[in-house]
């Protein structure tokens, strides 16, 4: 029910991005307009100030919301396990922040140095001390599935860096000999991720227990004998376009 923001919402809205709960729509004028479950991302009271303007573009996970400004700052709102508080993070938050990635609990910012910094659920990948020394500088895209518990990172070498869950693809221990170079991009499902090497190399991994799905990524692309030239992925499997 949006009837109490509907004279908000009556014009001028550019785009609207959704939670499990709420909604969050992004006006011409770069303000941010939110209604829905409070509790997620709903209500957005407490840094409604920051929201009247400048707002460029608006990221949500399950149930929170970060909003990037024009001016590299990120704010967000929702409930506090999934990052809707990112106090913790502010100072490296407020200015210089390149895009935000969410997964189904954490958000991760990529800022113009390179660096990253994340929020949210701990175990979801809010927390990346296991690796921030490889995270700190670098760094050219992040990539994770809306309903997953990991990200990945890819650093302009094209090192791969992974956190999170373990079993949900944010332990890539097991293969990361191959992931140390050349990796060109990365598709996500909601418990793996795969990634295309320059060579045309598929690597994938799920962390240290099976697959859910009882796939590997790797195995049907054996028996072809062209090029992969890209991966796409949805929750649970992948597909990957294999030119002569």
């Amino acid at each position: 029910d949006s009837s109490d923001v509907a004279d908000r919402l009556a014009s001028g809205v550019a785009s609207i991005t959704a939670a499990a709960r709420a909604f969050a729509a992004l006006k011409n004028t770069g303000e941010a307009v939110v209604w829905g479950n409070r509790r997620n991302g709903g209500d957005c009271t407490d840094v409604a100030d920051s929201l009247c303007g400048g707002v460029t573009c608006i990221t949500a996970n399950g149930a929170a919301f970060a909003a990037l400004k024009e001016t590299g700052e990120v704010v967000a709102w929702g409930n506090r396990r999934n990052g809707g508080n990112c106090s913790s993070a502010a100072d490296r938050l407020s200015a210089g922040v390149r895009s935000v990635s969410a997964n189904a609990a954490a958000f991760a910012a990529l800022k113009d140095t390179g660096g990253v910094v994340t929020w949210g659920d701990r175990q979801s990948g809010g927390d990346c001390n296991t690796v921030a020394r490889q995270l700190s500088d670098g760094v050219s895209s992040i990539i994770c599935s809306s309903q997953g518990s990991a990200f990945a990172a890819v650093k302009d070498t094209g090192e791969v860096v992974t956190w999170g869950q373990a079993g949900r693809g944010g332990d890539s221990r097991d293969v990361a000999g191959r992931l140390l170079e050349g990796v060109v991009s990365i598709a996500a499902s909601m418990d793996a991720f795969a990634a295309l090497k320059d060579t045309g190399e598929v690597v994938s991994w799920c962390g240290p227990r099976q697959d859910p799905f009882g796939a590997d990524p790797e195995t049907p692309l054996r028996h072809h004998t062209g090029r992969v030239a890209s991966i796409v992925s949805n929750s649970a499997a992948f597909a990957a376009l294999v030119v002569p």
